[in-house]
């Protein structure tokens, strides 16, 4: 109780402090039961169990049900930590230490939604109907953007859930009244196992491309860098993998494409997950704490990677009002190249959006293809001081470098917080390997 109500002051404390001058950078975190993550959060190190310096709003479409994270449902910005009844945690948790590592003079600040068990055919497309055989998963494209969905809603595609309490555009409407500048940082994308069971693998390119391509509409930022997580070799049958023999061509299928995505369009990149540990023996869907940690790491770093190609082009908003868009979008055939990380990104500009509900989170189990679950130990690191810090990062926490070309507060610009988030990874991971936490 009382290391709650210390972070809780720290947070209260982070809000009254004075406005970081650079922009609040922010991050869409989004996809399936991977991205929820079931990372232990009790098993953390103190420093990463609440990170009061990182804004976080949290939805899980669970809540629609009453389930395990309707309590977790934000109502405005809170701190970064593990959510839901049973505390547990995706790859923000390191994937926000390190890119506040990146940017000492940014607010960073995570907006994530993810449903276990879900798909882009049925679920997370742009304009679609309810799904009539699970509800609770329906229409996650409008859930995450809230008003910023351009897609009419009438007859038989009307809204199941039109009053969801967080939405990206709520969460950026409150970035506006409090007269915070801020811009749209990157896409984080973990999700396609669903797809890996059943025949939308085959035209799983297809769709991801025009979910990209919606996602940057709707923003406005056609420049908007996504980082995907590539879904592990650990589905197939050969590995213990729940994939039913005879349909390892559908997992080859999602996975080419996850790949092929990201090397047509100079500001995708993707990350292997084929080395993570599986949570349990009977549940090769999901990774072990440690792998969700990693996992963070890695989208940081894959996120640093296309900000450096790219170096200095970003837009940030200038106020709340109106949008700043960078570069263009990545129309295939834009030959990026490289294995883990590809092509080069900018990033992009804030959106004017009303006020209005609901936004990200994490979530649940179930669907065609995956499910959910939850995961075994935790390793971790981070620096002990961090989680009071209202602008700034201690020395020891995990780093990243993002997409803005904003001097750091040590006067530096793209490349020497690239570098510098690199050194705080590197020091991650020596700490792991020495024994701190457990995996």
């Amino acid at each position: 109780m009382k290391r709650s109500c210390i972070a809780l002051a720290a947070f209260v404390l982070s809000l009254s402090a004075p406005a970081i001058a650079q922009p609040v950078k922010v991050f869409v975190l989004a996809g399936q039961s991977n991205m929820v993550g079931y990372g232990v959060g009790r098993q953390l190190p103190v420093e990463l169990q609440s990170q009061p310096d990182i804004w976080y709003d949290h939805y899980n479409p669970d809540a629609r049900e009453g389930g395990p994270y309707a309590e977790a449902t934000s109502a405005d910005w809170g701190p970064l930590e593990p959510k839901g009844e049973a505390r547990r945690y995706g790859p923000e948790i390191t994937f926000g230490r390190a890119m506040a590592a990146a940017y000492p003079e940014h607010r960073i600040a995570i907006v994530k939604m993810a449903q276990g068990g879900t798909n882009l055919v049925d679920h997370w497309g742009r304009g679609l109907a309810p799904d009539p055989e699970v509800l609770y998963k329906s229409q996650l494209y409008h859930a995450l953007l809230g008003k910023l969905d351009s897609a009419t809603y009438e007859g038989d595609r009307a809204l199941r859930y039109p009053e969801e309490v967080t939405r990206l555009d709520g969460a950026l409407a409150r970035l506006e009244s409090e007269g915070e500048p801020y811009e749209i940082a990157a896409l984080v994308w973990m999700q396609g196992e669903n797809e890996a069971g059943w025949s939308a693998a085959f035209s799983y390119g297809d769709t991801l491309r025009g979910f990209i391509r919606a996602i940057r509409e709707d923003l406005g930022v056609p420049g908007l860098p996504v980082v995907l997580g590539r879904i592990s070799d650990n589905l197939y049958p050969a590995n213990g993998g729940p994939i039913a023999a005879g349909r390892e061509a559908n997992i080859d299928a999602v996975r080419a494409a996850q790949v092929t995505v990201a090397e047509e369009d100079p500001r995708v990149a993707w990350v292997d997950t084929d080395d993570f540990t599986v949570r349990a023996p009977d549940d090769a869907y999901h990774f072990d704490s440690a792998a969700y940690q990693l996992l963070g790491e890695r989208f940081a770093e894959a996120y640093l990677a296309l900000v450096r190609e790219e170096g200095s082009a970003s837009a940030s908003s200038a106020s709340s009002a109106g949008s700043a868009a960078a570069g263009g979008g990545g129309a295939p055939g834009e030959g990026a190249t490289g294995v883990g990380a590809t092509g080069g990104g900018a990033t992009a500009g804030s959106t004017a959006s009303a006020a209005a509900t609901g936004s990200a989170g994490s979530a649940g189990e179930g669907g065609r293809g995956a499910t959910a679950g939850s995961t075994a130990s935790a390793a971790a690191t981070g620096s002990a001081e961090a989680a009071a810090s209202s602008g700034g990062v201690a020395p020891g926490t995990t780093g990243g470098s993002g997409g803005c070309g904003c001097r750091t507060a040590a006067g530096q610009g793209p490349g020497a917080a690239a570098a510098l988030a690199l050194i705080a990874l590197a020091g991650l991971r020596l700490r792991r390997s020495r024994g701190h936490g457990q995996g």
